[in-house]
Order: structure tokens, then sequence, then C-alpha cells
């Protein structure tokens, strides 16, 4: 074996280990920590430019209160996404190749994008049902969450398989209340370009379920029968 094949081995051993390590797993998150960040703290300056614009006294009317709900349900929305990348467990699996990953990113941040677009003109139902929707997969979320624990993965990864509270019923039940969110932030900002970042999203999260299910068949030999009697997103339908 040649000088050059063993130092291969080892600078392929010491990035394999790098990987594998807390440092890298605190970088690979990182991104989307100060994207969401980002996102949160340009929400925060709307808000506060909205209050500020409103006459004196500030006057409770139904129209303001639609608006000031739907704008504190998607700052709730953006702290809990930082939140959950905050708490995550290290894996003990990961996907191969760069295809997951980039599909994991997108899935993850590509929504955010339509918080940078203009808003739709006001409107007291639209409003309203936009901080119903955001609420709502919000408290599915912590749900979720309050039962995976600390194993909550952005890339397609393997923490440990949890099977038990709403993962009795759906598969991925974070990725369905995430949906349920983006539908209400989707309403916020109603047009063609909106439009197109909600289907595409829910098109690369579908492609994400996959990559991640490989992962997690890899890993736990009882997940074939977990996903043969569990729905994948919406119980008794898909």
């Amino acid at each position: 074996m040649s000088e050059g094949t063993l130092d291969g081995t080892a600078t392929g051993g010491r990035l394999a280990a790098f990987m594998a390590g807390r440092t890298y797993d605190a970088l690979m998150r990182l991104p989307i920590i100060l994207y969401n960040g980002y996102v949160l703290v340009r929400e925060l300056r709307g808000l506060a430019a909205w209050i500020a614009a409103q006459p004196a006294p500030f006057a409770p009317t139904l129209a303001a209160a639609a608006v000031l709900a739907s704008r504190v349900a998607l700052i709730l929305f953006l702290v809990l996404l930082i939140s959950f990348h905050l708490v995550r467990r290290r894996p003990i699996g990961k996907s191969r190749g760069w295809r997951p990953r980039l599909v994991a990113f997108l899935g993850a941040t590509m929504t955010l994008a339509m918080v940078l677009l203009d808003r739709a003109p006001g409107s007291v139902p639209r409003d309203i049902a936009s901080a119903v929707l955001i609420l709502i997969g919000n408290y599915l979320s912590i749900v979720g969450v309050l039962s995976l624990g600390r194993s909550l993965s952005i890339m397609p990864e393997a923490r440990r398989l949890v099977t038990s509270g709403p993962y009795r019923f759906v598969r991925h039940p974070l990725y369905a209340a995430e949906e349920i969110a983006i539908l209400g932030v989707w309403l916020q900002f109603m047009s063609w370009p909106a439009t197109a970042i909600l289907l595409g999203h829910l098109v690369i999260q579908l492609w994400r379920l996959g990559y991640e299910e490989t992962v997690l068949r890899e890993h736990f030999p009882e997940y074939d029968a977990y996903a043969r009697r569990t729905a994948r997103l919406v119980p008794g339908v898909y």
C-alpha cells in the first residue's frame, strides 16, 4: 500500500470522525438557525412598525385584532422552529450523498422565503383563519416534539424510532403540523409567488420523507412493520 493511499485513508477517517462529532452537528444546524433568526427579527420589526403606524390611542377593532393575532402567531411559529433546531439530539445514522441534504435544507427553509414577500391586503376572515391555522400547527408541533424528545432531525437522520403519542396515528406528525402552519402563513401573503413556494415546498417535503424513511429502515428493522400499520401523513388516507 502506498504512502499516498495511507494518507488518503487517514484523511478520510479524520473527516468521518469530524462529521460524526458535535462540532459538525452544530455547524449543520447553524445556517438554518441564522436564517430563521433573520426572518424572525424581520417579522418583529414589521410588527413594531405596524403597531407604530396605528392611530393613537390604539383602537382594538376586529380588523386590528385579526392582523395582530396573525402576525403574533407567525412570530411564535418562527420561535418554535428555532427552538426545535437548538434542542435536537445528535444522530446515530445519516443519509448518504449531497442530494438528501439539499432536499432537507430546502424543506426546512423554502417556505420562509414566503415571509420575505409583500403581504396581501388585509382581510379579517383571512387573518383570523391564518392565526388559527398557525396556532393549530404550533400546538400539534409541540405535541409531536414532546413525544419525539430531542430526536428532531433536519437532515434525513436516525436518532431513535418513536411510535407513541401522535406517531401512533401518522409516521410524520411534525411534517403534517408544519404544513398546517405553513398554509396559515400562506394566507397572509396570498399571491402567485407565495403559491409557487407553497406547492414547491409540498413536493420537496414529500421527497424529503422518502429519504428520511430510507434511513430509518436501515437503522431500525421494526420500521417496516410500523410503516405498514401507520399512515404517512393523514390517518386513513395517506
